[in-house]
């Protein structure tokens, strides 16, 4: 993102230590203790070396974003060659892809390096090129151990079992936006509107103040979010976690939650750890003061991974007789690019395009082919009726391209705040030493020529979501949403 500074999360180590939340910067070489050297310069140059080839080989902007890459890497080389550790070699690349002041470029840590304490950053989470296909393999079932583990606050993180809670960051604080049905959490009385202050007795505050410190705007939102879901509310099987609340009155309440397995289907996506992935739709009906009905169905999906493509397809053929439709795309961070045209069909009924890939030497464009007829065989045209997309600073890249591709072809309008800005075409390649470079390969436009890298998708009607409304139980984006399908159906 071309406002970034040198706080980008891809400098930066996140360590949540088991014991408190803490974050320890990785972006001064200054702030590693070292006891010995774990790594040889020649092997540290090779990545760095390796590193540097690549972008420059491959960025799509010859001008590598006005970046003199060359002083980059005159500057850096030496710092390289001084690593004492994968670490510090590490934190001297990411120094340099952050010179670069876009989304999409890290350094993914080797899955088999069990001594980095790096978390992957959001950009490391999300790369939209069709080169990686290849690289997702699906396990059918969750990624877990059987036995109960004797110390859970050890292994907090470590597994692939929740307490069934999602949150947002709002004004500093982790608000419940949603608890799962038949979860732990909702069995132990959590509500949306409550704010998760306490993990274990250590309080958020300090972490997410030390992290808004480090990461500005979506930044910090995402990994925020992710800090405490991902490294926290997660874990093994047989293990629970005291949180402790403040509830919709501001009154403490101190809860020990089970965890239990992970809703949906598990991918494995190059180098990163097995993510679940997962997708809801049901339906509800507006009344008007005048008795009229309106039938609205509600799609929601937490990344832009393939099994989503079977389920979404199903609530499309279960959905295709209700007035309008919402897609909620909120806290979405990407994943396959490819997707969205190949979820564009069901909502098109004219061919068109998302936008345009731009890469060095070469163009693609997100064509849309409207759908004809089911998997399974059965005819299915596309949706006809009003869509309204959801979206807040948790939207990122496929989501952005969604998003933003059907908004400049008018074929949807959006609600809630605006995207992250983080919306470029990426690939992977390994390095010498196992690590992988996530680094940027094109530019993206829409059909109408608008860049959402930076920017991102500005919703057409602002509507943020916030805890006063969640504990009235009003999810403003998605009310908004429903009352202008209403109204553009009954026009």
């Amino acid at each position: 993102m071309g406002y970034r500074t040198s706080k980008c999360i891809s400098v930066c180590l996140l360590v949540l230590a088991t014991s408190g939340v803490a974050i320890v910067s990785g972006c001064n070489q200054s702030n590693v203790v070292t006891a010995q050297r774990t790594i040889s310069s020649e092997a540290a140059l090779a990545d760095f070396d390796r590193m540097w080839e690549i972008i420059n080989e491959t960025h799509f902007d010859p001008n590598l974003n006005g970046v003199d890459w060359v002083a980059v890497r005159d500057e850096l080389r030496p710092q390289a060659a001084q690593a004492m550790n994968r670490r510090e070699i590490r934190s001297v690349m990411r120094e340099a892809l952050n010179r670069l002041g876009q989304s999409h470029f890290g350094i993914i840590p080797d899955a088999n390096d069990t001594n980095d304490v790096a978390v992957v950053s959001h950009d490391e989470t999300d790369a939209m090129s069709s080169e990686n296909y290849t690289e997702i393999q699906a396990d059918h079932g969750n990624p877990q151990e059987d036995t109960t583990i004797a110390d859970d606050s050890a292994t907090d993180g470590t597994g692939s079992w929740d307490t069934g809670l999602d949150l947002r960051i709002m004004n500093g604080q982790a608000v419940i936006t949603s608890v799962r049905d038949q979860s732990p959490a909702q069995e132990a009385g959590v509500q949306i509107g409550w704010v998760l202050t306490e993990v274990r007795s250590n309080e958020l505050a300090d972490g997410l103040a030390k992290l808004a410190e480090a990461l500005e705007g979506p930044e910090f939102d995402i990994n925020g979010r992710r800090m405490i879901l991902n490294n926290h509310l997660q874990g093994p099987s047989g293990t629970t976690i005291d949180l402790t609340f403040l509830n919709r009155d501001n009154d403490t309440v101190e809860l020990n939650i089970a965890r239990i397995p992970m809703p949906g289907e598990f991918v494995k996506f190059g180098n990163l750890p097995a993510m679940s992935t997962h997708l809801e739709w049901n339906r509800f009906t507006m009344t008007s003061e005048s008795g009229v009905s309106t039938e609205i169905g509600v799609i929601s999906f937490n990344i832009w991974m393939m099994p989503i493509m079977a389920p979404f397809e199903k609530a499309m053929y279960e959905l295709r007789d209700v007035d309008g439709l919402i897609i909620d795309l909120r806290g979405n961070p990407g994943g396959i690019g490819g997707l969205s045209s190949a979820i564009g069909r069901f909502l098109m009924d004219e061919k068109g395009s998302l936008g345009t890939m731009t890469m060095r030497t070469a163009k693609m464009q997100f064509n849309i082919e409207p759908v004809i007829v089911t998997t399974w065989g059965e005819p299915l045209d596309p949706f006809a009726g009003p869509i309204a997309i959801l979206t807040d600073s948790g939207s990122a890249s496929t989501s952005e391209v969604f998003a933003g591709g059907l908004q400049s072809l008018g074929r949807v309008e959006v609600f809630g705040t605006n995207t992250a800005g983080m919306a470029l075409p990426a690939s992977m390649e390994k390095l010498p030493s196992g690590d992988v470079l996530l680094h940027a390969i094109a530019d993206f436009v829409t059909s109408t020529g608008y860049r959402l890298e930076h920017d991102g998708v500005v919703p057409d009607h602002v509507v943020p979501l916030t805890r006063e409304d969640l504990i009235k139980g009003i999810d403003s984006p998605k009310h908004a949403a429903a009352q202008w399908i209403e109204k553009t159906v009954a026009e």
